[in-house]
């Protein structure tokens, strides 16, 4: 029997799905035994797992990558949620060799999810129509990056779509492929009939989410998903919005209750007209995080958040989210992935020529040892 067999059904049913388990109740205890104490031990003197690096200074103060967390993320449509997943993603890949499996039907068919990996890993339009178009080399090499660290999960005619089958999905892709991320993006592109059967959506929602967040803790895996809140009576086209939070999502406290992290995207200027410098302008929420000493403490940077002083932007033409008018993309660790080592160290040999200014990315390596640049 499979970890969700006993959903595959649900759909169709009448009523709640059987209860067809037949657990010996001690199997429910769980004593300081010899392997517990071999773990705690193992902890005490290496330290517990913590968070790891998003690889943005700031935001690491509020957020870092915890394996067995659902991460769920929301914002008003056109905010640029999946936009800046999507990047934090690539800055796993980049700097830490993750692999990411993605469900973003929004934005099928799979190549231009490709491509829009490849925009930022770049900064490039692979779309020749742009002035500044990237060349046919380094879309190659970029290619061979994206196919080695992501995959696109969209099942086809005939196939489930439940938040079960998708976690089958995701499954797959950690056997076949070795993700330890996984994007579920929208969650309203997910079928959710089974809600009626098991009581209405908030009751629905509970039993999901709780299956959902068992199943990071079982896997290891960091789940994200994104998800739109509610219209808001009387919102119009062309004034500004409030801030989302976990309570703005249909069924929200029952969010704020289940998932790991709650983060919000949020555009403050997006009524503006697009010629406005402050279009651009991006804060990024963490309104809920579970372990604070591990992982992070709630808080906000950029515009208008309490920490002003840090600028968050999206730059549309590289397809990149800047700090601080930077991105941690713009460095030779990613130019490797995409410039031909020819021209590459042609760029470290004049830095007059190199594509990005010198930062503190450049020195980072996998597995520790130092990349020494030649001096200016």
């Amino acid at each position: 029997m499979g970890l969700f067999d006993d959903f595959t059904t649900s759909t169709r049913a009448t009523g709640p799905p059987a209860d067809t388990t037949r657990p010996d109740p001690a199997g429910a205890l769980r004593p300081l035994d010899a392997a517990t104490w071999g773990r705690m031990h193992h902890d005490y003197h290496h330290g517990r797992v913590r968070g790891e690096t998003t690889h943005l200074p700031a935001l690491d103060e509020h957020f870092k990558w915890m394996a067995g967390y659902c991460n769920v993320w929301t914002g008003w449509p056109g905010d640029g949620k999946t936009e800046f997943i999507y990047q934090l993603l690539l800055l796993r890949a980049v700097f830490k060799r993750r692999k990411s499996a993605i469900f973003s039907p929004e934005n099928m068919p799979e190549e231009q999810i490709y491509d829009q990996l490849i925009h930022a890993l770049t900064g490039q339009n692979p779309d020749r129509s742009w002035a500044n178009h990237l060349p046919l080399n380094r879309y190659e090499l970029a290619k061979e990056f994206i196919r080695e660290y992501f995959i696109v999960v969209y099942p086809g005619k005939g196939m489930g779509r439940t938040p079960q089958h998708l976690l089958g999905y995701f499954e797959a892709a950690i056997a076949k492929h070795g993700v330890t991320h996984c994007l579920l993006d929208p969650w309203n592109k997910v079928d959710h009939s089974a809600m009626n059967a098991l009581g209405g959506y908030e009751a629905y929602l509970t039993n999901v989410l709780g299956q959902l967040t068992d199943w990071t803790v079982d896997t290891k895996q960091s789940l994200t998903i994104t998800a739109h809140p509610k219209r808001l009576d009387g919102m119009k086209y062309g004034q500004a919005r409030p801030i989302p939070d976990g309570t703005s999502i249909s069924g929200g406290q029952t969010w704020e209750n289940m998932a790991h992290v709650i983060g919000t995207v949020y555009r403050p200027y997006k009524h503006l007209p697009r010629t406005d410098p402050l279009f651009r302008e991006v804060a990024i929420y963490l309104h809920k995080i579970k372990s604070h000493k591990l992982v992070g403490f709630p808080g906000s940077i950029g515009e208008g958040s309490e920490r002003s002083d840090v600028s968050v932007s999206y730059d549309w033409q590289q397809a990149r989210y800047l700090l601080n008018g930077v991105s941690p993309l713009a460095c030779a660790t990613a130019e490797g992935f995409y410039i031909p080592a020819a021209e590459l160290n042609a760029h470290h040999a004049a830095p007059g020529l190199r594509m990005s200014a010198p930062n503190e990315f450049d020195n980072w390596h996998p597995h520790g040892k130092p990349i020494t640049l030649p001096a200016p």
